[in-house]
């Protein structure tokens, strides 16, 4: 089954996330955001091009008032194919899905914006946040039928995305873990917590 999920970034109180369609699983997605992570070695500058990156709907339409963003795109991978012409931003960063590289690097100044999607626990089953207000990597997990699940280590009121159930009776995704982002564990170490929690078995 498919896994989906978002990547991105909190800075000044304002989530930057993007949309992950697939393989969004801790051994999947999380180690790949792990291992970018622990390549960092200038916070400071991660978080000045965190603060100057533009979020964008994902359903923006592209045209002529959004040249400079498909010119980056392209200039910086040349070699990125498309199944079809990019008509919004998120066709346009499709293929670039599953990596904050390009943000990390600054290749990237403009992201599709999804950050609605982690009050939709039904659907959004992990998402990895790059807190740089509190300098920790976030791990959020979907599927919550409670407010405060024995697998989520805050209370109801410390939940900065809500505390009420859809129609359905999903409470938003809840975070089950974080990590210093200058002490970030290696990749064995990391998958011990969802080992044992069971969040790793098909």
């Amino acid at each position: 089954m498919n896994s989906q999920g978002l990547i991105g970034f909190r800075i000044r109180e304002q989530d930057k996330l993007a949309y992950n369609r697939s393989g969004s699983r801790p051994d999947m997605l999380g180690l790949q955001i792990l291992n970018e992570l622990r390549t960092v070695d200038d916070w400071d500058a991660v978080k000045q091009r965190s603060i100057e990156l533009t979020p964008v709907a994902e359903t923006h339409r592209t045209g002529d008032s959004n040249g400079y963003s498909i010119a980056e795109v392209r200039r910086h991978f040349p070699d990125i194919e498309h199944a079809h012409p990019p008509v919004d931003y998120y066709d346009l960063y499709h293929p670039l899905q599953g990596s904050l590289e390009p943000y990390l690097d600054g290749r990237l100044s403009f992201m599709p914006d999804a950050s609605d999607f982690i009050r939709d626990s039904r659907h959004c089953d992990w998402a990895y946040i790059v807190n740089l207000d509190t300098e920790e990597l976030e791990v959020w997990k979907g599927n919550q039928l409670e407010p405060d699940s024995a697998d989520n280590r805050l209370t109801e009121e410390e939940n900065r995305y809500g505390q009420e159930p859809d129609r359905m009776g999903y409470y938003p995704c809840a975070m089950v873990k974080n990590y210093d982002l200058k002490d970030l564990p290696n990749p064995g170490l990391f998958l011990t917590y969802y080992s044992f929690s069971g969040d790793l078995e098909q």
